[in-house]
């Protein structure tokens, strides 16, 4: 019963990201005209069939979460004609493709107790560790001092994304908190894909949906972004705002789904 409902939802979720990616694309981009009478200023469904080369009808079934297996010819097909970005590209594949997924073994969703140790070697830096639901896992001092603390026990402390839009002084803290939020739940949305309807995952996002309304409306426009290595604008206690160059990485030997989020003081 869990394997047909995970399996319903990736469709739905498929479904979903294929009409707001094609709800995007202006008909000019592919020399169709545009008119006053179009019904949508994306383009529709029959033209994105006709340009892929594929069913109108088939189509229809895929963006309404049906069953459906399409080939990796159509979904690159489908990728060009709904001019994806590679990080799109790969989503859709994902998608439309969960069994080239790697499995996910129970352990490797374990915090590694070495965590400790490279957070400790990262200091001065402030630096904490995430999980693949992104429940803060380790983290160092100066982490800690840098964004208020952590709590395990707290659901309003223990994950990224509930400090993001739950948290009002993580709001205040970030200065661009806009850009901020809305690249971490296209970076979730990324990192999450193929087991978004798993209980640790669930966990999140239910909650997230009832309690913020800008999780919710920026979680349904399903977009979807690499992991970026830029800057971050952060408040100090005085109002200053201080700048930190912000890397997400991915440690060797220490659990396959763990990241590490690091800040280094600009100057």
């Amino acid at each position: 019963m869990l394997e047909r409902t995970a399996e319903a939802d990736r469709r739905k979720e498929l479904g979903r990201f294929l009409r707001a990616m094609r709800e995007r694309v202006a008909p000019a981009r592919h020399g169709l005209a545009t008119g006053t009478r179009r019904r949508a200023a994306g383009l529709l469904r029959e033209e994105v069939a006709l340009l892929a080369g594929i069913s109108a009808t088939w189509y229809t079934w895929l963006e309404q979460g049906r069953e459906a297996n399409p080939s990796a010819p159509v979904l690159s097909a489908l990728a060009n004609v709904l001019k994806l970005m590679p990080v799109e590209r790969e989503h859709l594949f994902k998608l439309g493709k969960p069994e080239w997924l790697p499995e996910v073994r129970r352990e490797d969703r374990l915090p590694d107790p070495r965590l400790a140790d490279l957070l400790g070697a990262l200091s001065p830096n402030p630096a904490y560790a995430l999980n693949r639901a992104w429940d803060f896992v380790g983290w160092n001092e100066e982490a800690s001092d840098l964004f208020g603390g952590f709590d395990p026990a707290d659901p309003a402390k223990r994950n990224l994304l509930a400090r993001l839009f739950l948290d009002p002084a993580w709001r205040a803290l970030f200065a661009d908190w806009d850009v901020v939020s809305r690249s971490a739940i296209a970076q979730f949305r990324a990192a999450t894909v193929g087991f978004t309807s798993e209980p640790d995952i669930q966990a999140v996002l239910d909650p997230l949906k009832a309690l913020s309304a800008d999780f919710a409306r920026q979680w349904g426009e399903m977009r979807v972004e690499e992991a970026p290595i830029w800057s971050k604008r952060l408040v100090g206690p005085a109002g200053e705002v201080v700048s930190y160059d912000y890397y997400m990485l991915t440690p060797a030997g220490v659990g396959k789904e763990t990241t590490v989020s690091l800040y280094r003081k600009r100057g």
